[in-house]
């Protein structure tokens, strides 16, 4: 059996979980990121992965989308491994910035019922997305993805630090894994990544400091409010952009530093 991955941006995700329940009910099989992912699994792979793979992409154009990059660039990837997209229209500034990849394809609009939308796309979809009796929901494999911001000299100790968050049922999003250019537009790509980020976990060391991302991705973190844990792994000099603010350490008693995260994690609630 086929399935249909529904692509939205943060702000429709009350909506895009109500269309993907009732495609379900429908019999239609819908991927989800936390019955799909699983700990330890970089997040962004994944998801690239599975709209290349799916028999179907709901598309879902809004205000909250009109600026999102990172669901342009999966939208490309879909229609790069030829993957058939139904846009589906919440507003009037998602009708306006419909993308243009997606003019001449007949839209389902919500604003004229959403009894509709979902009639229209039952009726659309391939036969192989849908089974004659509803879907069982499956558990959650993950609690969603952290996001890590590290400079490359500082991958060993990031490895051990996949390793605890698959532990603590957490994927990451990992940029310098998934070899990215950062010399593209990539930075307004990297802003929804961070948004939907459970958490940002900042590795500081010398190299961190110096890099030209890096201090960013922690201040734009602070910015949209995603919760940030600074992880102190190397010895460096004082930087105003940490100064007085706590810090884990790691350089003396890395074990120790772990739990420590652990406890800040369950203290935010994150675990």
């Amino acid at each position: 059996m086929g399935y249909v991955f529904v692509r939205y941006a943060r702000p429709d995700k009350r909506f895009a979980e109500q269309l993907s329940d009732d495609l379900e009910q429908a019999g239609v099989d819908v991927w989800r990121g936390i019955e799909e992912i699983a700990p330890g699994q970089n997040w962004g792979e994944a998801i690239r992965a599975a709209i290349a793979q799916a028999d179907a992409v709901v598309y879902i154009s809004s205000r909250g989308s009109m600026n999102s990059k990172l669901m342009l660039s999966d939208l490309e990837i879909a229609q790069e491994n030829g993957v058939t997209v139904f846009p589906v229209v919440r507003d009037f500034p998602g009708f306006r910035a419909m993308p243009k990849q997606l003019y001449g394809i007949d839209w389902l609009d919500v604003r004229k019922g959403y009894a509709g939308v979902l009639e229209s796309l039952l009726e659309r979809l391939p036969a192989d997305t849908r089974q004659n009796e509803p879907v069982v929901r499956k558990s959650a494999q993950s609690r969603g993805y952290v996001f890590i911001s590290y400079a490359e000299e500082d991958t060993a100790f990031v490895q051990r630090l996949r390793q605890f968050l698959m532990e603590h049922d957490y994927s990451y999003w990992d940029y310098q894994e998934s070899n990215r250019d950062y010399h593209t537009q990539l930075f307004l790509e990297l802003e929804d990544v961070i948004r939907e980020a459970v958490a940002t976990l900042s590795v500081l060391s010398p190299d961190w400091k110096r890099s030209p991302w890096t201090p960013k991705e922690l201040i734009f973190s602070e910015q949209v409010q995603t919760p940030v844990f600074l992880l102190h792994v190397r010895e460096m000099e004082p930087t105003l952009l940490t100064a007085g603010v706590p810090y884990i350490d790691f350089v003396n008693d890395e074990p120790g530093g772990f739990r420590k995260l652990e406890a800040e994690l369950r203290r935010k609630g994150l675990l």
